[in-house]
């Protein structure tokens, strides 16, 4: 089975599993803490779930780094960073802005699906290949002057605002990246200092290959499994130098 595929395969079992949890009426309850301390709530936990079940019952022998259970040792072929519902918030409240996303990493090359499950839409990235959008090849188009910014006390808000005046903060950060990539929003930044590596290992992906960067707010490159990070994203390498300017 080739890492599209398997991606796939498991995305199903997540949509299966985010959609009996929501009948249930249970979708919204806490019932653990994430190893970041967040909350993992139904929701998560099954969507997880699905994927562990489906992993061990096929044989499938990787390393799983997911944001609610943290690391799991199944093999050593591969490693899978998994977020199994990012944007729980959204769905939960009943709005249709929430994806899984999955990555997996090897030598060479990378493979990351974000599919949006609040609506009929996914995008791919393969590592010095390029990037789809429902299959087809993405495209960016800068028709956007909208940035996406997580932050704490409105910390960087007056800076980004010499950028633009249009501040969005829409709770999926995959899907987010992943706009940014055909141009829908014009950057993605996340201030706070709490990024985790499922937040945006697929994404990140997506985005970097379709020509765009995904850096600190330094400008240095962030290691794929790295934690508790902040997050400029861009498209365009002129809007990323620009933003990191305001933000030294």
């Amino acid at each position: 089975m080739n890492d599209r595929t398997l991606c796939w395969k498991l995305s199903e079992e997540i949509k299966t599993a985010v959609e009996g949890s929501k009948r249930s009426g249970s979708a919204h309850e806490i019932i653990d803490k994430d190893p970041s301390g967040g909350n993992t709530y139904c929701l998560d936990k099954r969507a997880e779930d699905a994927v562990i079940n489906y992993l061990t019952k096929n044989g499938i022998k990787c390393t799983l780094i997911s944001e609610e259970i943290g690391r799991v040792e199944l093999g050593d072929e591969f490693t899978m960073i998994l977020d199994p519902v990012d944007g729980s918030n959204n769905a939960i409240s009943g709005l249709p802005f929430y994806c899984t996303s999955l990555a997996i990493l090897r030598d060479s090359p990378d493979y990351g699906l974000v599919r949006n499950l609040g609506w009929d839409e996914w995008f791919e990235g393969i590592s010095n290949y390029g990037a789809l959008v429902n299959g087809r090849p993405l495209e960016y188009t800068a028709h956007s002057n909208m940035i996406s910014v997580y932050t704490r006390k409105g910390r960087y808000i007056d800076e980004l605002r010499e950028v633009t005046n249009k501040l969005r903060c829409l709770g999926s950060v995959a899907l987010e990246i992943c706009y940014v990539a055909n141009g829908s929003l014009l950057a993605f930044v996340d201030a706070r200092g709490k990024m985790r590596a499922t937040d945006i290992a697929a994404a990140r992906i997506v985005l970097e290959s379709s020509g765009g960067i995904v850096t600190d707010l330094n400008g240095d490159p962030l290691d794929i499994e790295e934690n508790h990070v902040n997050v400029v994203a861009c498209a365009d390498k002129e809007v990323h130098r620009q933003i990191l300017n305001r933000l030294k």
